[in-house]
């Protein structure tokens, strides 16, 4: 592949076009690729990361490295995963001369924990992550408590949305309080559909997440994740009437009744709909499940 080709002009839509028909490639829409092509914005992104000397950086789906290479001129150890095997290809090539980055082929999802065991937990984390894949992802980190001191990422306006919401408002779900009961999650702007090559049909946003460590001391994590996800599976009932359908599934071992109570010790109408209750009180609800809970 010709040098010139290495060095790409990231926000030339006509330069990564002939890259992309040179290769064989283009973006795939099964893995909700869209290229960042404004410069401002990726360089805000890097800025908000506020890299320092020797901490370890990943990057979740660099694409053609154009955050990467930004990112990979800091004295930091960076680790990128790149689902897509024509671009780790080509990124194999166009970072080789940065001695102190490495490319981790395949689903992040399914690639990262290992990564981590090998070589240690990131400090930073930076995406531009896919439409399909980015509210699997953050969970996931969530989840196991995956839990850098700062993740700048690029999702759809929509997601940003949720990920910020508060309480009564209508982007306020399940999602909203995982990431919020781990990070203080900080809205960085809009990105128009102009940012991106293919031009997505919807906006985007840059989100910043650090942990606040405030609920470090939960109880029981998967009883917490269960107890949000399942609360609000129809989120326009009300609060009663969730619990109600909840005692006949997984939480079938606290009974309804049971349940009824410690949501009404905690303060909590039953009248309610779901998103009116705070990440703080739900944290609360299941510390007090886990300590009444019939499995142990």
């Amino acid at each position: 592949m010709e040098k010139e080709n290495l060095d790409l002009n990231y926000d030339s839509v006509s330069e990564i076009k002939i890259l992309l028909d040179m290769m064989g490639l283009g973006p795939r829409k099964r893995w909700g690729q869209n290229f960042l092509i404004n410069k401002g914005a990726r360089e805000k992104i890097i800025r908000q990361l506020d890299l320092q000397e020797d901490e370890r950086l990943w990057e979740i789906g660099p694409g053609l490295g154009a955050m990467t290479k930004m990112a990979a001129a800091y004295p930091v150890d960076f680790t990128a995963f790149e689902i897509d095997p024509g671009y780790v290809e080509y990124l194999t090539r166009a970072m080789a001369k940065f001695p102190r980055f490495s490319l981790v082929a395949g689903d992040v999802i399914k690639t990262w924990e290992a990564e981590r065991d090998a070589n240690g937990a990131p400090d930073k984390v930076l995406g531009n992550l896919p439409y399909n894949a980015a509210s699997a992802i953050i969970a996931d980190f969530v989840e196991k408590n995956m839990l850098p001191s700062r993740l700048v990422l690029t999702v759809q306006a929509e997601m940003g949305d949720r990920m910020t919401a508060k309480p009564g408002n209508k982007n306020y779900s399940s999602f909203s309080i995982l990431c919020q009961s781990a990070f203080d999650v900080k809205d960085c702007g809009t990105l128009k559909p102009g940012s991106f090559y293919p031009v997505p049909r919807v906006g985007s946003k840059i989100v910043m997440c650090s942990p606040h460590g405030k609920y470090d001391g939960m109880k029981d994590r998967l009883l917490f994740q269960q107890l949000i996800r399942d609360i609000f599976v129809s989120r326009r009932k009300t609060i009663q009437n969730n619990l109600s359908s909840m005692a006949g599934q997984r939480f079938a071992r606290f009974g309804k009744e049971l349940l009824f109570k410690v949501f009404e010790e905690e303060g909590i109408d039953l009248t309610w709909r779901p998103e009116k209750v705070t990440v703080e009180q739900f944290v609360s609800l299941s510390d007090r499940l886990a300590d009444v809970d019939p499995k142990g």
